[in-house]
Formats: C-alpha cells, structure tokens, sequence
C-alpha cells in the first residue's frame, strides 16, 4: 500500500473512532483496540477505492475521501478478493463485520435501489481533530465530484450516521433523500444525493 493509501486509511480511522456506527460494530472493545481495528477495517476500504474509483488525500494529509462509482459501489467477491476486502473478517473480527455488513446492506441497499446507474458514491470522509471545521469536507467533495464528472457520472450520494453531518453536508448542496432506522443496529442513517 503506497504512502497515500496509508495516510488516507489513518485518517478515516481517526474520524470515525467515536461515529456511532463504528461504536456499535466494535461494542466491548477500548478506544486504543478500536483505533487500531478501525485502520485495518479502512485499510482495506482504501485498497479497494484505490482500484475501483478513487482516493483523495489534501496535501496537508489532513483529509481525505474515498468513493465509488455506481457500478462498482457493491462490491462483489471478485473485487473484494483482489482489494483485500474479503479478509476484513479475519483482521477486525466476525462479529464487528456482521454487524456493519447487515447495518450497511439496509443504508446502502436503499441507495443503491433509489440511486441512477451513473451515480457515484463518497463511501467514507474525514479529517484529523485539528483540521475539523476548517471546510475540509468542502475541498473533499468538490474534488471527488470533479473526478465522478470527468467519468460521466450524474449523481453523487452518501450515508450518514451522525446527524450533525446532516447539516454539513446539507450545506454542501447534498438534498435529504432518505432517513431510516436500521433494524439490526438500531441506528438511523440518512442518504443524500448532490447532482455532479
């Protein structure tokens, strides 16, 4: 994994330590285990941007995105095999990878249904603590609207768990197109949807 790739799974690990998704997934573990699963977990979600659709790190290495194009937003054991995806199970755990799998396939699965099929999809961002709300997630997504436009895309979406990234993204042009309480979890989730 190359130093970009690296900096960018640190990162995301960092921002969603205290996400309430992350939280439940890894329930009964310390912060400083759930750190350390959480870089495993996005080390392998970066491996699999980094081949499929892209991965985008501000060159303070404060933020960065990673995002899926709409025909490779799911995906399959073939590419999970060939990003490393398949051994997330064996690197965090059964039970925190059941519990995303079936929480995500609620919030996801909605996206997917409700979403165009040249849409793309900003699957994680975040920054580092000294660079929240200093327009990070702006520079992030315009960036990543300006990859999925140069492809054709039309549509970009996203999830949330954390209400107040409602608002943030809100400000950002995304429109609420959904929000759900995930069954398994117990946890709401909101999509979004911005034109590219």
């Amino acid at each position: 994994m190359d130093i970009t790739n690296v900096s960018a799974a640190y990162i995301i690990a960092e921002a969603f330590l205290h996400y309430p998704l992350m939280e439940y997934a890894f329930k009964g573990h310390t912060e400083s285990q759930r750190l350390i699963l959480l870089h495993r977990l996005f080390a392998k979600c970066v491996s699999a941007a980094d081949i499929y659709g892209g991965v985008i790190l501000t060159d303070d290495k404060l933020g960065a995105v990673i995002w899926l194009p709409g025909k490779s937003s799911q995906l399959n054991l073939i590419h999970e095999v060939r990003s490393g995806m398949a051994l997330i199970p064996f690197q965090v755990g059964i039970k925190p990878t059941l519990r995303l799998m079936n929480h995500d396939a609620k919030a996801e699965g909605w996206v997917r249904k409700n979403a165009a099929e040249s849409m793309g999809y900003i699957w994680n961002i975040g920054a580092l603590p000294e660079a929240r709300g200093k327009g990070y997630s702006r520079l992030l997504v315009d960036q990543s609207l300006d990859q999925m436009h140069n492809l054709g895309l039309t549509e970009c979406w996203l999830k949330t768990e954390d209400p107040k990234n409602v608002t943030i993204y809100q400000k950002l042009g995304f429109t609420l197109m959904n929000e759900m309480v995930v069954k398994s979890s117990g946890i709401t989730s909101w999509a979004l949807k911005k034109d590219v």
